[in-house]
């Protein structure tokens, strides 16, 4: 299982970065949609961030389950909750950066997820 999570995890963040160079490419093209692709790479990366935290997070309740201890154990939702805040404030600070564009972008490798964890677990049948 934690072979799983872990190829799951670094699936998504090598779409996510084949991602970010795509937007990085689109920032030295298209001048007209800078702050598009400025708030996009900006939510990418926040959301990466929480992607690979909340996948450290589980890692660590997983071995805590196999240890057997009682302990209080947290997913870290206000962690990545502020993260997330930190990432639209400077958005929001910025006028060279789209705020809806942000938010959409710290969403992506969250549903990225969805469909790269599909596609690790086919080729991992076969």
């Amino acid at each position: 299982m934690n072979d799983l999570t872990t190829s799951i995890v670094n699936a998504v963040t090598r779409v996510t970065l084949l991602l970010l160079s795509v937007f990085f490419m689109g920032w030295a093209l298209y001048v007209d949609y800078r702050p598009i692709f400025v708030g996009l790479i900006l939510g990418l990366v926040g959301g990466l961030i929480n992607v690979r935290f909340l996948s450290f997070k589980v890692r660590q309740l997983a071995d805590l389950a196999i240890s057997q201890e009682r302990k209080r154990f947290s997913f870290g939702f206000v962690t990545r909750l502020c993260i997330a805040f930190l990432i639209v404030m400077i958005a929001a600070k910025l006028e060279q950066v789209s705020l809806g564009a942000t938010i959409a972008g710290l969403f992506i490798p969250q549903l990225l997820t969805i469909p790269v964890s599909i596609i690790v677990s086919l080729r991992n049948k076969n």
